[in-house]
């Protein structure tokens, strides 16, 4: 279905976000999503160039319809310039993100496989459907959908294979990936990483069984925690006891500084 970003966020079915908000606590989940006096999340500057990124890269014929380049917005002309974009409904932003989204899409459609990827298929389509376990009414926004093949681009500062699946695991990208393909609109979900910095690497990976098993339980966990706690009416934050804590693992075992009498 093809909605407006807004139209999407302001449906209260449950994605991917509200998924990683329940992980941390009830609490957050619902001070996010459901408290009447909850204030708006403004966007990170990580996430406003993510989301100029995007548009770069699968929506080019967007790109100036959505964002223009603004005058610095320390000077009386770029704060005028900014607010005369805004009330048109366009995101004004520097010239140096501008320059650096369009250089990270060029690089994208430069890798073979991701310009294969792209190359066929539709972006931002809105899914809805009700998790057979809680009922919960579910959605979510693929990137791009490639027939049955769900394809999802991440930026970051580093594409490499440790590193990014050190990233799926802080994330929640299994998660995420868990979430959209219980859509059925695909059967196959592919990450497109791209780095913020020259020379805009690109690396595209698929999970393997292990973590495609552990992103479905916890998926069903959270959703599961979701419906528990609209059942019960209750929220609760991380505790409300004296909790003892124990240092991390990487921590314990840290040799001890030898010296010697030259070092005196």
């Amino acid at each position: 279905m093809t909605l407006s970003n807004e139209q999407y966020h302001a449906d209260p079915a449950v994605s991917a976000s509200h998924l990683h908000a329940i992980a941390k606590s009830p609490q957050h989940y619902w001070s996010r999503y459901l408290d009447p006096q909850r204030q708006p999340v403004e966007p990170t500057a990580a996430m406003r160039l993510g989301s100029l990124v995007h548009c770069a890269v699968l929506e080019p014929e967007e790109l100036h319809k959505r964002y223009a380049v603004c005058l610095p917005r320390n000077t009386k002309a770029g704060k005028e310039m900014a607010l005369e974009l805004d009330a048109k409904g366009i995101e004004a932003v520097t010239g140096s993100d501008m320059d650096l989204a369009l250089a990270m899409a060029v690089s994208v459609r430069s890798h073979p496989v991701a310009a294969e990827l792209l190359s066929v298929g539709l972006a931002e389509q809105s899914v809805w459907w009700d998790d057979p376990a809680t009922g919960l009414r579910c959605k979510c926004r693929p990137d791009w959908i490639n027939g049955l093949t769900i394809v999802d681009l991440k930026t970051t500062t580093d594409a490499s294979g440790d590193s990014f699946a050190r990233s799926v695991a802080q994330y929640r990208y299994h998660v995420q990936q868990a979430h959209y393909l219980q859509s059925h609109i695909a059967d196959r979900f592919i990450f497109l990483a791209v780095e913020k910095t020259y020379p805009y690497a690109v690396a595209v990976y698929e999970l393997d069984a292990d973590a495609v098993a552990v992103g479905k339980q916890l998926q069903q966990s959270n959703l599961q925690a979701i419906a528990n706690c609209k059942d019960a009416q209750a929220w609760p934050g991380y505790t409300d006891q004296i909790q003892t804590l124990s240092l991390p693992r990487w921590a314990q075992h840290t040799p001890e500084l030898a010296l010697s009498p030259d070092d005196f």
